[in-house]
């Protein structure tokens, strides 16, 4: 009785310590594929952020041309493609930054890092979408 007992007891603990693992997946790892999952969610607009910059840049030049030109829309979308280029540029900037090897590293400065650049890739993720909405109301309004 006393064996079954012990055996029961070391069966419960190694599930209660075995089992608080996420289906042996380590944290990290998802950390790492989330914060790479904000990045491809972003980077197919690249083009597009290029696109946009060009349009803007026509629309502003096309209204230089005009007889009474309005100075201050011409100066927006100028501003406006100049931000397209910082959204643009920030994805660029942060991958170059962005490390995936991490020998040498504890776990937890691992986590600190990759939670850190959640952080930073999420900020870009943020500005292109909201700079291409910009642009892209700025384009409609005649």
């Amino acid at each position: 009785m006393c064996k079954s007992l012990g055996f029961i007891i070391l069966v419960s603990l190694s599930l209660l310590v075995f089992g608080c693992k996420s289906d042996g997946k380590n944290p990290n790892e998802e950390l790492k594929k989330e914060v790479i999952g904000i990045h491809d969610e972003v980077m197919p607009l690249m083009g597009n952020l290029k696109s946009l910059k060009t349009k803007v840049l026509e629309k502003s030049a096309s209204l230089s041309k005009e007889e009474s030109p309005n100075y201050d829309r011409i100066q927006k979308l100028e501003l406006l493609a100049g931000e397209l280029d910082s959204a643009f540029e920030g994805m660029f900037v942060w991958m170059r930054q962005f490390k995936s090897d991490f020998e040498g590293m504890s776990s937890d400065e691992v986590k600190m890092y990759l939670l850190d650049q959640k952080l930073k890739v999420e900020k870009v993720n943020v500005d292109i979408k909201e700079t291409i909405a910009i642009a892209n109301e700025a384009l409609k309004v005649e």
